[in-house]
């Protein structure tokens, strides 16, 4: 959506610009077309296809910003020991200070694991490459982009009755029929591209990457056709309805070769489980222990798993139960051991808390990859790579990893929960192999105080629904009506019984319509009582609402002046027309933030909010709507 890609864009810039000193300036257009959009064919439209066209035009600065103006494009390097580094003649050594090609590709792949980062938060089974079709395998050319400005030449020619000889056209008119008999020679290469993108397809996902090469309808029938015979093609899953809604689920297929490297990839999980090297002496783990008196039994049994004889070892940690407390100090001890500890991640966020939390130096999965490639930062028999939130890792990116641990002799760790969050591609690599290898389990869930609530959330993390909603219904915590709307009304006569303003609740629904209604009546519920008032308008960017001191509000879009993030709840403390102060964050770490409307318009109440939203989330009593949209993954959330 709109705000999504807003939201992906908003993160970026902060990440990988503000953050280097940089000044951005940016906006973002999503332009549609009421007559269809270009075709990839130029001269040629087509209704409805690629009519939406979202892009981003982004300026940043090339010198430094200083109190005086702006500063030198270059900059004197600075060597290991402090001091400025001169060249063989003596002369001063400068680089560019918006930085060099190595600094622009590490951009780059930032971009890549943003994007990968939120398809995932935002549910899509897709993976962005940025690789070339010749690093990826793929037997086809790249062709050139065709911006706007040369399209508009070509078009006024044409109305002209003339056609100007532009190069760019030329050239992609070239590749674009060289790719077109490519394809008509060999229509698999069609797959390759769609693997490429995802593990898991449709008829659909294999149509629309064939028809970005591919105008004539007869001949586009023809090969889609011949595609969905071809022997390379595995169908997993027969075309069905799904009862619940009624909705027609297409059949999907995968690869051969996909299936080939997955079972390759178990194989060399397999080897490495069978080594016995970078093994940790129980010496060096007592000292360990010693000084982390607080990990609980099931922490300390899972870092003596990872810390035994074996180059690949795994732990499935259960939301909220301590993983990055078990990694802090089993690092510490394979560093006393005289091993060096890297870690990953598929998002920047991810290896950002990895290196925070558990002091171990770390990268996204894709800057590794560069890294690696250029020759730097490889690993060797003395590493140990902690590869984190590995639920989130598609078969292929698994499966190099693995790889180059095999041909460094180096130890991989595999950090994650299956559960929470599914993969950007539907391989399930970190399932696959850690049913091969055996792990270690954190399943005490700290988030829940009591008992009963800790193994129905490991029930369900385990996919045991039964038990899960049996003990909640046993503890009379599952009340059912036979309307909808009964449902909403004792839901929120419950949260209004239970509401104390000194703890923090949420109501969960799975949809932002219902969403809508339940902060409604939260919130007359709340006007009523006399704990907050009617309050003054605020414009958000969804209509107008109202808001008072002790009102609960949540973030909807991350923001890197006030500091908020997409999901976070705040309380409001002060109010005036168009202006709120609002109290966020817990214990050393709660500010206020001022937000005004001028600025800032991504807002809502927050008595209720998606399951989505709240993945993450920390609070003293949760009511949840349930419906029939709701799986086991968001329940577990």
């Amino acid at each position: 959506s709109k705000d999504q890609n807003i939201a992906l864009m908003r993160q970026f810039v902060l990440e990988q610009v503000l953050s280097r000193g940089q000044v951005a300036d940016w906006v973002y257009h999503d332009e549609t077309s009421p007559g269809g959009a270009d075709s990839f064919h130029l001269g040629e439209r087509q209704d409805g296809i690629g009519a939406r066209n979202p892009h981003v035009h982004l300026m940043t600065t090339l010198r430094p910003l200083t109190e005086n103006g702006f500063g030198p494009k270059k900059v004197a390097v600075i060597g290991q020991d402090g001091q400025v580094l001169r060249n063989e003649a003596g002369k001063i050594v400068y680089r560019l200070w918006s930085g060099e090609k190595a600094e622009f590709l590490e951009q780059r792949n930032g971009w890549l694991d943003l994007q990968n980062q939120h398809l995932a938060l935002a549910g899509f089974e897709i993976r962005v490459d940025g690789r070339s079709y010749a690093e990826r395998g793929i037997d086809l050319v790249a062709t050139t982009h065709i911006g706007v400005a040369t399209k508009a030449i070509d078009r006024k020619g044409e109305k002209a009755g003339w056609s100007p000889k532009l190069e760019r056209i030329e050239l992609f008119e070239e590749r674009r029929a060289e790719n077109r008999k490519r394809i008509l020679r060999r229509p698999e290469i069609v797959l390759d591209v769609v693997s490429s993108e995802k593990s898991v397809f449709t008829e659909r996902d294999v149509a629309k990457v064939l028809h970005r090469y591919i105008d004539d309808a007869g001949a586009f029938r023809n090969l889609m056709a011949r595609i969905l015979e071809s022997p390379k093609l595995l169908r997993i899953e027969r075309e069905s309805v799904d009862f619940a809604t009624g909705e027609r689920m297409p059949a999907r297929y995968t690869t051969r070769a996909l299936i080939r490297l997955e079972a390759g990839m178990a194989r060399r999980a397999i080897w490495l489980s069978e080594r016995s090297s970078h093994g940790v002496r129980e010496k060096v783990l007592e000292r360990v222990f010693a000084g982390h008196e607080r990990l609980s039994a099931e922490q300390r049994t899972a870092i003596e798993h990872v810390a035994q004889p074996g180059a690949i070892a795994a732990v499935v940690g259960r939301a909220g139960a301590g993983k990055t407390t078990m990694m802090k100090a089993v690092r510490e001890a394979w560093e006393l051991a005289g091993y060096r500890v890297v870690g990953g991640a598929l998002a920047g966020k991810a290896a950002e808390g990895l290196e925070k939390e558990a002091g171990i130096r770390s990268r996204t999965l894709a800057s590794w990859e560069l890294r690696w490639n250029e020759g730097r930062d490889r690993l060797d028999a003395s590493t140990v790579f902690v590869l984190d939130e590995a639920g989130m890792v598609a078969s292929k990116q698994m499966a190099l990893f693995v790889e180059a641990a095999v041909k460094a002799g180096a130890k991989l760790v595999l950090v994650g929960d299956p559960e929470q969050l599914q993969p950007i591609e539907a391989g399930a690599a970190f399932r696959a192999i850690i049913e091969r290898i055996g792990y270690a389990e954190l399943e005490t869930i700290y988030r829940q105080r009591e008992d009963w609530m800790r193994a129905a959330s490991l029930d369900l993390a385990r996919g045991r629904i039964a038990e899960a909603v049996s003990a909640y219904r046993q503890q009379g915590r599952v009340l059912g009506s036979v309307l909808k709307a009964e449902a909403v009304a004792g839901l929120i006569a419950d949260w209004d019984r239970d509401y104390d303003p000194a703890k923090s609740s949420l109501i969960l629904a799975h949809l932002r319509r219902d969403v809508r209604m339940l902060n409604m009546m939260a919130r007359e519920k709340l006007v009523e009582r006399g704990l907050v008032g009617e309050g003054h308008a605020f414009r958000t960017e969804d209509g107008v609402r109202h808001f008072d001191a002790g009102d609960q509000i949540v973030f909807l879009k991350n923001d890197g002046a006030l500091g908020v993030k997409n999901g976070m709840i705040g309380k409001v403390i002060e109010v005036a027309p168009n202006r709120i102060v609002a109290a966020i964050g817990e214990g050393d770490h709660r500010r206020q933030v001022t937000v005004d409307q001028q600025l800032y318009r991504n807002l809502d109440h927050g008595y209720a909010t998606t399951i989505h939203k709240a993945q993450g989330a920390t609070v003293d009593r949760v009511k949840v709507l349930a419906s029939l949209s709701l799986d086991r993954h968001l329940t577990y959330v």
